[in-house]
């Protein structure tokens, strides 16, 4: 009998991996897999529109805005992940269609500017100045054809000033006029309050949100699919309405945390030689809820 008929619960990769040792399986769980639900693919589809844009005077953009670790550095790593650099061997360039940083702890131009160069792989003086930077980033994506920029935790742009803050919305505004790269632009629900405050940006830059997740079939399509990927010998039937509701209950609708909750449930699963997750541990494993993580303190 074949491994995959003995565990019809698992598929494929997950049944190749259950017979292996404990630590093997426990690896692979923490590892994760890419989880392609509803809002993630609904965001990507939109992403491939816009790198698909023909270049004109204003180009589309987007903000993507979502609570704290659930699922929006996924989603653009992801993309990220479809759209790799790719060596112009004729020409002897690296073509480069899209670019992701990591926007500053503060609107800080020179520091945004030096992050792009890096992410480039560039060569740049440490004394060049900001219009040295942005002067060698245009001329870089001409040259590596980038198509999108994605700044990530977008969020930062209000930890300055307000003068700092229109300084840095202005910077984005020239880049993508000058070289009408689109820009996707993600953060927290503090992202709004960075945008709104200058008409001209909440314009160029509509929003897309993923909310928190509800205790609907949708979630629970979601620990199905969770369930079919992790390497436990045993089902367990995270889709039934209890379960689905203690598991979201505990993880309070974030996605990260109820993916993170069912990691270590399943590695408990595993090292108390259960082999499933049970009603009793998701209510009894130490775990604090995102809500209650500001309050937290050790003992």
């Amino acid at each position: 009998m074949s491994t995959q008929k003995s565990y019809p619960h698992l598929n494929d990769a997950a049944a190749a991996l259950v017979e292996r040792t404990d630590e093997d399986r426990i690896y692979a769980i923490r590892e994760g897999t890419w989880l392609g639900y509803k809002n993630a693919k609904r965001i990507l589809v939109r992403m491939e529109e816009l790198l698909a844009y023909p270049r004109i005077t204003r180009m589309p953009n987007m903000l993507l805005i979502a609570p704290s670790f659930n699922g929006k550095t996924s989603i653009l790593r992801r993309f990220m992940s479809l759209h790799e650099p790719d060596l112009d061997a004729a020409n002897e360039v690296t073509i480069c269609p899209v670019v992701m940083v990591e926007a500053p702890p503060k609107p800080d131009i020179a520091d945004f500017y030096t992050r792009i160069l890096d992410a480039l792989m560039a060569p740049y003086k440490p004394t060049a100045s900001v219009t040295e930077k942005y002067s060698q980033i245009k001329k870089l994506f001409r040259q590596m054809d980038v198509k999108m920029l994605i700044v990530d935790e977008i969020h930062h742009l209000i930890a300055g000033s307000l003068n700092r803050q229109q300084e840095f919305r202005n910077a984005l505004k020239s880049l993508g006029n000058e070289t009408m790269v689109t820009m996707v632009v993600a953060g927290i629900e503090d992202a709004y309050n960075a945008f709104n405050t200058d008409p001209q940006m909440s314009s160029r830059f509509p929003p897309e949100e993923l909310p928190l997740w509800k205790a609907s079939n949708e979630f629970g399509s979601l620990l199905a699919t969770l369930e079919l990927r992790t390497p436990l010998r045993k089902p367990s039937n995270l889709k039934d309405p209890t379960t689905m509701l203690a598991i979201h209950t505990r993880s309070e609708g974030t996605l990260g945390d109820m993916c993170d909750l069912v990691k270590e449930l399943a590695v408990d699963a595993i090292r108390s030689k259960v082999e499933c997750v049970t009603l009793d541990r998701i209510n009894a494993l130490p775990w604090v809820p995102p809500s209650k993580r500001k309050q937290y303190r050790r003992h």
